[in-house]
Protein backbone atom coordinates (compact mmCIF):
# COMPACT_ATOMS: atom_id res chain seq x y z
CA UNK A 1 0.00 0.00 0.00
CA UNK A 2 1.42 3.38 -0.99
CA UNK A 3 1.43 6.38 1.30
CA UNK A 4 -1.20 7.96 -0.99
CA UNK A 5 -3.40 4.88 -0.65
CA UNK A 6 -2.94 4.87 3.12
CA UNK A 7 -4.01 8.49 3.44
CA UNK A 8 -7.01 7.99 1.20
CA UNK A 9 -8.12 4.91 3.10
CA UNK A 10 -7.60 6.67 6.44
CA UNK A 11 -9.70 9.65 5.44
CA UNK A 12 -12.38 7.47 3.89
CA UNK A 13 -12.66 5.39 7.05
CA UNK A 14 -12.88 8.52 9.18
CA UNK A 15 -15.58 9.93 6.93
CA UNK A 16 -17.60 6.73 6.94
CA UNK A 17 -17.31 6.55 10.73
CA UNK A 18 -18.55 10.09 11.00
CA UNK A 19 -21.67 9.19 9.05
CA UNK A 20 -22.30 6.19 11.30
CA UNK A 21 -21.57 8.03 14.54
CA UNK A 22 -23.56 11.15 13.72
CA UNK A 23 -26.55 11.49 16.04
CA UNK A 24 -29.98 11.10 14.49
CA UNK A 25 -31.81 14.35 14.06
CA UNK A 26 -34.70 14.93 16.40
CA UNK A 27 -38.02 14.47 14.66
CA UNK A 28 -39.50 17.89 13.92
CA UNK A 29 -42.63 18.93 15.71
CA UNK A 30 -45.53 20.67 14.07
CA UNK A 31 -45.24 24.24 12.85
CA UNK A 32 -42.43 25.99 11.01
CA UNK A 33 -39.00 24.41 11.30
CA UNK A 34 -35.78 25.85 9.90
CA UNK A 35 -33.04 23.66 8.49
CA UNK A 36 -30.09 23.23 10.85
CA UNK A 37 -26.47 23.86 9.94
CA UNK A 38 -25.72 20.21 10.72
CA UNK A 39 -28.32 19.12 8.17
CA UNK A 40 -26.88 21.50 5.58
CA UNK A 41 -23.40 20.08 6.15
CA UNK A 42 -24.65 16.51 5.81
CA UNK A 43 -26.46 17.19 2.54
CA UNK A 44 -23.57 19.05 0.95
CA UNK A 45 -20.76 16.72 2.02
CA UNK A 46 -22.60 13.79 0.43
CA UNK A 47 -22.33 15.27 -3.06
CA UNK A 48 -19.45 12.93 -4.07
CA UNK A 49 -21.77 9.95 -3.42
CA UNK A 50 -24.60 11.26 -5.62
CA UNK A 51 -24.33 8.86 -8.56
CA UNK A 52 -26.65 10.93 -10.75
CA UNK A 53 -24.46 14.01 -10.25
CA UNK A 54 -21.33 11.96 -10.88
CA UNK A 55 -22.79 10.73 -14.17
CA UNK A 56 -23.69 14.23 -15.36
CA UNK A 57 -20.27 15.58 -14.34
CA UNK A 58 -18.61 12.65 -16.08
CA UNK A 59 -20.24 13.59 -19.36
CA UNK A 60 -18.25 16.84 -19.16
CA UNK A 61 -15.02 15.05 -18.25
CA UNK A 62 -15.34 16.05 -14.58
CA UNK A 63 -15.50 14.20 -11.24
CA UNK A 64 -16.97 15.06 -7.84
CA UNK A 65 -14.43 14.26 -5.09
CA UNK A 66 -13.49 15.39 -1.61
CA UNK A 67 -9.74 14.79 -1.84
CA UNK A 68 -7.74 16.19 -4.74
CA UNK A 69 -4.29 15.35 -6.07
CA UNK A 70 -2.27 18.53 -6.55
CA UNK A 71 1.18 17.20 -7.45
CA UNK A 72 4.10 19.18 -8.84
CA UNK A 73 5.83 16.00 -10.07
CA UNK A 74 4.24 12.62 -10.67
CA UNK A 75 5.47 9.58 -12.58
CA UNK A 76 3.82 8.78 -15.89
CA UNK A 77 0.85 6.44 -15.54
CA UNK A 78 1.15 6.39 -11.75
CA UNK A 79 -0.29 7.87 -8.57
CA UNK A 80 3.16 8.44 -7.06
CA UNK A 81 6.21 10.54 -7.80
CA UNK A 82 8.93 12.76 -6.31
CA UNK A 83 6.70 15.65 -5.18
CA UNK A 84 3.18 14.58 -4.27
CA UNK A 85 0.50 16.60 -2.47
CA UNK A 86 -3.06 15.80 -1.42
CA UNK A 87 -5.52 18.61 -0.74
CA UNK A 88 -8.79 18.68 1.16
CA UNK A 89 -11.05 21.59 2.03
CA UNK A 90 -12.47 21.26 5.53
CA UNK A 91 -15.47 23.22 6.83
CA UNK A 92 -15.62 23.82 10.57
CA UNK A 93 -18.55 22.97 12.82
CA UNK A 94 -18.64 23.82 16.54
CA UNK A 95 -20.49 21.52 18.90
CA UNK A 96 -22.36 22.52 22.05
CA UNK A 97 -19.12 22.58 24.05
CA UNK A 98 -17.34 24.88 21.62
CA UNK A 99 -15.17 22.08 20.24
CA UNK A 100 -14.44 22.06 16.51
CA UNK A 101 -15.01 19.18 14.17
CA UNK A 102 -14.48 19.35 10.44
CA UNK A 103 -16.10 17.92 7.32
CA UNK A 104 -14.60 17.40 3.87
CA UNK A 105 -16.02 19.68 1.20
CA UNK A 106 -17.00 18.42 -2.27
CA UNK A 107 -14.97 19.54 -5.26
CA UNK A 108 -15.77 19.33 -8.97
CA UNK A 109 -12.66 19.01 -11.13
CA UNK A 110 -11.02 16.92 -13.83
CA UNK A 111 -10.18 13.37 -12.66
CA UNK A 112 -7.38 13.08 -10.11
CA UNK A 113 -5.47 10.35 -11.89
CA UNK A 114 -5.13 11.90 -15.34
CA UNK A 115 -4.72 15.38 -13.78
CA UNK A 116 -5.50 17.65 -16.73
CA UNK A 117 -3.38 20.80 -16.42
CA UNK A 118 -2.48 23.92 -18.37
CA UNK A 119 0.88 25.61 -18.87
CA UNK A 120 0.17 29.27 -18.10
CA UNK A 121 2.87 31.95 -18.53
CA UNK A 122 4.10 32.97 -15.09
CA UNK A 123 4.05 36.62 -16.08
CA UNK A 124 0.26 36.39 -16.57
CA UNK A 125 -0.29 35.70 -12.86
CA UNK A 126 -0.71 38.50 -10.32
CA UNK A 127 -1.45 38.32 -6.60
CA UNK A 128 -2.80 40.72 -3.98
CA UNK A 129 -0.37 41.67 -1.18
CA UNK A 130 -0.35 44.05 1.78
CA UNK A 131 -2.29 41.91 4.24
CA UNK A 132 0.93 40.75 5.91
CA UNK A 133 1.58 44.07 7.66
CA UNK A 134 -0.56 46.11 10.03
CA UNK A 135 -2.27 48.86 8.05
CA UNK A 136 -0.70 47.62 4.83
CA UNK A 137 -2.05 48.95 1.55
CA UNK A 138 -3.41 46.08 -0.53
CA UNK A 139 -2.10 46.15 -4.08
CA UNK A 140 -1.61 43.68 -6.92
CA UNK A 141 1.90 42.48 -7.73
CA UNK A 142 3.21 40.02 -10.34
CA UNK A 143 3.67 36.58 -8.85
CA UNK A 144 7.18 36.53 -10.32
CA UNK A 145 8.08 39.64 -8.31
CA UNK A 146 6.71 38.19 -5.07
CA UNK A 147 8.57 34.90 -5.49
CA UNK A 148 11.78 36.71 -6.49
CA UNK A 149 11.75 38.91 -3.37
CA UNK A 150 9.71 36.95 -0.85
CA UNK A 151 11.04 38.66 2.28
CA UNK A 152 9.36 41.88 1.19
CA UNK A 153 6.01 40.12 1.42
CA UNK A 154 6.42 38.42 4.80
CA UNK A 155 5.18 39.66 8.17
CA UNK A 156 8.54 38.63 9.63
CA UNK A 157 11.34 38.67 7.04
CA UNK A 158 13.68 37.09 9.60
CA UNK A 159 11.58 33.91 9.47
CA UNK A 160 13.40 33.12 6.21
CA UNK A 161 17.14 32.46 6.24
CA UNK A 162 19.17 32.65 3.07
CA UNK A 163 18.02 33.70 -0.37
CA UNK A 164 14.42 34.82 -0.84
CA UNK A 165 14.46 34.20 -4.59
CA UNK A 166 12.34 31.15 -5.44
CA UNK A 167 12.26 31.62 -9.19
CA UNK A 168 14.17 29.13 -11.34
CA UNK A 169 15.29 29.62 -14.97
CA UNK A 170 12.70 27.03 -15.98
CA UNK A 171 9.81 29.18 -14.73
CA UNK A 172 8.54 30.56 -18.00
CA UNK A 173 5.26 28.77 -17.22
CA UNK A 174 3.48 27.37 -14.17
CA UNK A 175 1.39 24.22 -13.95
CA UNK A 176 -2.27 25.22 -13.46
CA UNK A 177 -5.43 23.28 -12.66
CA UNK A 178 -8.94 24.55 -11.82
CA UNK A 179 -11.82 23.33 -9.68
CA UNK A 180 -15.04 24.35 -7.95
CA UNK A 181 -15.54 23.91 -4.19
CA UNK A 182 -19.03 23.71 -2.67
CA UNK A 183 -19.68 25.19 0.78
CA UNK A 184 -22.62 24.33 3.08
CA UNK A 185 -24.37 27.67 3.55
CA UNK A 186 -28.10 27.86 4.43
CA UNK A 187 -30.39 29.54 1.89
CA UNK A 188 -31.50 33.16 1.84
CA UNK A 189 -29.79 36.48 2.40
CA UNK A 190 -29.41 35.60 6.09
CA UNK A 191 -27.69 32.32 5.37
CA UNK A 192 -24.79 33.27 7.58
CA UNK A 193 -21.06 32.70 7.35
CA UNK A 194 -19.07 29.47 7.42
CA UNK A 195 -15.44 28.90 8.39
CA UNK A 196 -13.07 26.57 6.56
CA UNK A 197 -9.42 25.74 5.89
CA UNK A 198 -7.54 24.20 3.00
CA UNK A 199 -5.53 21.23 4.32
CA UNK A 200 -2.43 20.14 2.40
CA UNK A 201 -0.42 16.97 2.92
CA UNK A 202 2.87 16.59 1.06
CA UNK A 203 4.37 13.10 1.06
CA UNK A 204 7.98 14.28 0.76
CA UNK A 205 7.72 16.73 3.68
CA UNK A 206 8.47 16.03 7.33
CA UNK A 207 9.00 18.13 10.45
CA UNK A 208 11.88 20.50 9.82
CA UNK A 209 12.20 19.38 6.20
CA UNK A 210 9.57 21.11 4.05
CA UNK A 211 9.29 19.99 0.43
CA UNK A 212 6.84 22.73 -0.53
CA UNK A 213 6.46 26.47 0.05
CA UNK A 214 2.85 27.58 -0.35
CA UNK A 215 1.17 30.88 -1.11
CA UNK A 216 -2.56 31.15 -0.47
CA UNK A 217 -4.02 33.99 -2.50
CA UNK A 218 -7.46 35.61 -2.24
CA UNK A 219 -8.82 39.09 -2.89
CA UNK A 220 -7.70 39.94 0.66
CA UNK A 221 -4.05 39.09 0.17
CA UNK A 222 -1.30 36.47 0.04
CA UNK A 223 -0.25 34.18 2.90
CA UNK A 224 3.09 32.34 2.67
CA UNK A 225 4.02 29.28 4.71
CA UNK A 226 5.96 26.01 4.48
CA UNK A 227 4.46 22.53 4.39
CA UNK A 228 6.45 20.30 6.72
CA UNK A 229 3.67 18.31 8.44
CA UNK A 230 4.87 19.60 11.80
CA UNK A 231 2.69 19.86 14.90
CA UNK A 232 0.55 22.86 15.69
CA UNK A 233 -1.49 23.27 12.52
CA UNK A 234 -2.45 19.66 11.91
CA UNK A 235 -5.91 18.93 10.57
CA UNK A 236 -8.74 17.75 12.79
CA UNK A 237 -9.26 14.65 10.66
CA UNK A 238 -6.91 12.63 8.51
CA UNK A 239 -3.41 13.86 7.82
CA UNK A 240 -2.31 17.23 6.60
CA UNK A 241 -1.48 20.79 7.58
CA UNK A 242 -4.18 23.41 7.91
CA UNK A 243 -3.54 26.56 5.88
CA UNK A 244 -4.55 29.95 7.28
CA UNK A 245 -4.91 33.56 6.22
CA UNK A 246 -2.13 35.92 7.35
CA UNK A 247 -3.83 38.90 8.96
CA UNK A 248 -0.88 41.19 9.73
CA UNK A 249 1.06 38.36 11.37
CA UNK A 250 -1.94 36.67 13.00
CA UNK A 251 -3.49 33.49 11.64
CA UNK A 252 -7.20 33.31 10.88
CA UNK A 253 -9.48 30.77 9.26
CA UNK A 254 -11.10 31.52 5.93
CA UNK A 255 -14.78 32.45 5.81
CA UNK A 256 -17.46 32.37 3.13
CA UNK A 257 -20.90 33.91 2.68
CA UNK A 258 -23.49 33.92 -0.07
CA UNK A 259 -22.96 36.80 -2.46
CA UNK A 260 -26.62 37.76 -2.03
CA UNK A 261 -26.08 38.15 1.72
CA UNK A 262 -23.11 40.45 1.21
CA UNK A 263 -24.97 42.45 -1.43
CA UNK A 264 -27.99 42.91 0.86
CA UNK A 265 -25.76 44.08 3.70
CA UNK A 266 -23.98 46.61 1.51
CA UNK A 267 -27.23 47.93 0.05
CA UNK A 268 -28.65 48.31 3.56
CA UNK A 269 -25.74 50.58 4.48
CA UNK A 270 -24.28 48.00 6.88
CA UNK A 271 -21.08 47.20 4.98
CA UNK A 272 -18.06 46.13 7.00
CA UNK A 273 -14.40 46.81 6.28
CA UNK A 274 -14.11 43.27 4.91
CA UNK A 275 -16.79 43.97 2.30
CA UNK A 276 -14.47 46.14 0.20
CA UNK A 277 -14.30 44.50 -3.22
CA UNK A 278 -16.63 41.69 -2.13
CA UNK A 279 -18.90 42.11 -5.16
CA UNK A 280 -16.07 42.37 -7.68
CA UNK A 281 -14.76 39.64 -9.95
CA UNK A 282 -12.51 37.20 -8.09
CA UNK A 283 -14.23 37.51 -4.69
CA UNK A 284 -15.10 33.81 -4.96
CA UNK A 285 -11.61 32.69 -5.94
CA UNK A 286 -8.58 31.27 -4.13
CA UNK A 287 -5.23 30.28 -5.61
CA UNK A 288 -3.09 27.70 -3.83
CA UNK A 289 0.49 28.02 -5.07
CA UNK A 290 3.03 25.26 -4.39
CA UNK A 291 6.72 26.03 -4.88
CA UNK A 292 8.89 22.86 -4.72
CA UNK A 293 11.83 22.92 -2.31
CA UNK A 294 15.01 20.89 -2.02
CA UNK A 295 14.82 18.52 0.93
CA UNK A 296 18.17 18.18 2.66
CA UNK A 297 18.02 14.67 4.06
CA UNK A 298 18.92 11.17 2.82
CA UNK A 299 17.00 9.91 -0.14
CA UNK A 300 14.06 7.63 0.54
CA UNK A 301 12.04 5.66 -1.94
CA UNK A 302 8.42 6.28 -2.70
CA UNK A 303 6.54 3.11 -3.40
CA UNK A 304 3.22 1.57 -4.29
CA UNK A 305 1.16 2.18 -7.39
CA UNK A 306 -2.46 1.64 -6.37
CA UNK A 307 -4.66 4.40 -7.77
CA UNK A 308 -7.58 5.38 -5.60
CA UNK A 309 -9.80 8.41 -5.27
CA UNK A 310 -11.46 9.08 -1.99
CA UNK A 311 -15.13 9.33 -2.84
CA UNK A 312 -15.65 5.87 -4.38
CA UNK A 313 -13.87 4.20 -1.44
CA UNK A 314 -16.58 4.89 1.14
CA UNK A 315 -19.29 2.70 -0.32
CA UNK A 316 -21.23 2.51 2.92
CA UNK A 317 -21.52 6.27 3.13
CA UNK A 318 -22.54 6.40 -0.51
CA UNK A 319 -25.36 3.95 0.04
CA UNK A 320 -26.54 5.83 3.09
CA UNK A 321 -26.50 9.10 1.16
CA UNK A 322 -28.93 7.98 -1.52
CA UNK A 323 -32.22 8.59 0.34
CA UNK A 324 -31.14 12.09 1.38
CA UNK A 325 -30.13 12.90 -2.18
CA UNK A 326 -33.46 11.76 -3.60
CA UNK A 327 -35.48 13.61 -0.97
CA UNK A 328 -33.57 16.87 -1.21
CA UNK A 329 -33.36 16.85 -5.01
CA UNK A 330 -37.05 17.72 -5.19
CA UNK A 331 -36.36 21.05 -3.49
CA UNK A 332 -34.25 22.38 -6.34
CA UNK A 333 -30.88 24.08 -6.52
CA UNK A 334 -29.94 27.19 -4.56
CA UNK A 335 -26.31 27.32 -5.71
CA UNK A 336 -24.81 30.79 -5.90
CA UNK A 337 -21.41 32.43 -5.83
CA UNK A 338 -19.69 32.61 -2.46
CA UNK A 339 -17.63 35.54 -1.19
CA UNK A 340 -14.43 34.63 0.66
CA UNK A 341 -13.12 36.48 3.69
CA UNK A 342 -11.30 35.73 6.92
CA UNK A 343 -12.22 35.25 10.57
CA UNK A 344 -10.89 36.36 13.95
CA UNK A 345 -7.23 36.24 14.94
CA UNK A 346 -6.18 32.91 16.48
CA UNK A 347 -2.53 33.50 17.31
CA UNK A 348 0.74 34.07 15.44
CA UNK A 349 0.82 33.11 11.77
CA UNK A 350 3.63 30.64 11.06
CA UNK A 351 5.62 31.69 8.02
CA UNK A 352 8.98 30.04 7.32
CA UNK A 353 10.04 29.14 10.87
CA UNK A 354 13.56 30.56 10.53
CA UNK A 355 14.54 27.87 8.06
CA UNK A 356 16.99 28.09 5.20
CA UNK A 357 15.01 26.77 2.25
CA UNK A 358 15.91 26.53 -1.43
CA UNK A 359 13.89 26.09 -4.59
CA UNK A 360 14.12 22.70 -6.28
CA UNK A 361 14.38 23.65 -9.97
CA UNK A 362 13.57 20.14 -11.19
CA UNK A 363 9.89 20.63 -10.51
CA UNK A 364 7.41 23.26 -11.73
CA UNK A 365 5.43 25.68 -9.61
CA UNK A 366 1.85 24.46 -9.34
CA UNK A 367 -1.15 26.79 -9.05
CA UNK A 368 -4.54 25.37 -8.11
CA UNK A 369 -7.30 27.83 -9.01
CA UNK A 370 -10.45 27.36 -6.94
CA UNK A 371 -13.90 28.89 -7.31
CA UNK A 372 -16.27 28.68 -4.34
CA UNK A 373 -20.02 28.11 -4.49
CA UNK A 374 -22.67 28.17 -1.73
CA UNK A 375 -25.37 25.50 -1.53
CA UNK A 376 -27.71 24.35 1.23
CA UNK A 377 -28.61 20.96 -0.20
CA UNK A 378 -25.89 19.81 -2.60
CA UNK A 379 -28.23 19.95 -5.59
CA UNK A 380 -26.39 20.99 -8.77
CA UNK A 381 -28.75 21.49 -11.70
CA UNK A 382 -27.84 21.52 -15.38
CA UNK A 383 -27.24 25.27 -15.49
CA UNK A 384 -25.06 25.14 -12.35
CA UNK A 385 -22.97 22.36 -13.86
CA UNK A 386 -22.65 24.20 -17.16
CA UNK A 387 -21.46 27.31 -15.29
CA UNK A 388 -18.94 25.24 -13.33
CA UNK A 389 -17.60 23.66 -16.51
CA UNK A 390 -17.39 27.01 -18.29
CA UNK A 391 -15.40 28.63 -15.48
CA UNK A 392 -12.99 25.69 -15.32
CA UNK A 393 -12.48 25.67 -19.08
CA UNK A 394 -11.86 29.43 -19.09
CA UNK A 395 -8.86 28.88 -16.81
CA UNK A 396 -7.47 26.21 -19.11
CA UNK A 397 -7.94 28.46 -22.13
CA UNK A 398 -5.34 30.81 -20.63
CA UNK A 399 -2.68 28.13 -21.05
CA UNK A 400 -0.25 27.73 -23.94
CA UNK A 401 -0.66 23.96 -23.63
CA UNK A 402 -3.41 21.85 -22.04
CA UNK A 403 -3.26 18.14 -21.35
CA UNK A 404 -2.03 15.49 -18.94
CA UNK A 405 1.57 14.99 -17.90
CA UNK A 406 0.57 11.71 -16.24
CA UNK A 407 -1.05 10.07 -19.26
CA UNK A 408 0.19 12.21 -22.17
CA UNK A 409 -0.96 11.60 -25.71
CA UNK A 410 2.56 12.11 -27.03
CA UNK A 411 6.07 12.96 -25.85
CA UNK A 412 6.26 14.89 -22.58
CA UNK A 413 7.89 18.07 -23.89
CA UNK A 414 5.94 20.69 -21.95
CA UNK A 415 7.87 23.41 -20.06
CA UNK A 416 6.16 22.25 -16.85
CA UNK A 417 7.33 18.64 -17.05
CA UNK A 418 9.63 17.67 -14.21
CA UNK A 419 13.31 17.11 -14.89
CA UNK A 420 14.51 13.56 -14.24
CA UNK A 421 18.00 13.14 -12.81
CA UNK A 422 20.00 10.34 -14.35
CA UNK A 423 21.99 10.09 -11.12
CA UNK A 424 20.10 11.23 -8.00
CA UNK A 425 21.94 13.82 -5.98
CA UNK A 426 22.95 12.60 -2.55
CA UNK A 427 21.43 14.53 0.31
CA UNK A 428 18.17 15.34 -1.45
CA UNK A 429 14.94 13.46 -1.84
CA UNK A 430 14.45 12.26 -5.41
Amino acid sequence: MSRRTALTAHLAAALAAAFIAAPAYAQPGWGIRSITFQEVIERVTRMPYDQELQARAGQLGLNVVNLTWEDTARNGGSSVGPNISDLTLQVREKDGQGQVRTHLLPVIRHPNFSDKTADVPLDDLWVRVGNQTQGGHKVARPMREVLSNLKEYLSDPSSLNGSDNFIAPRDTHVLVSAQHVFLPIPPGTNGGKVEFNPVLFNYQSSAGHPAVLTLLVTREGTSATIIDNAGGDQSYQGWGQQLFFNNAGQKTVFTAERKSSVKARIEAGQATAGDAGALEEGADMMMIVQVPLKVNRPRREYFGAEDYEMAPSAAGAAAEAAPMAKASRRRGSDVEQAVLGHGDDQGPFRELAGMRIERDPRFPIRVTVQFYKATSNGIVDEQNLADVNQAIQKVYESGDYVGSLVVPKGERTRPTDWIKDRAPRLGFVY
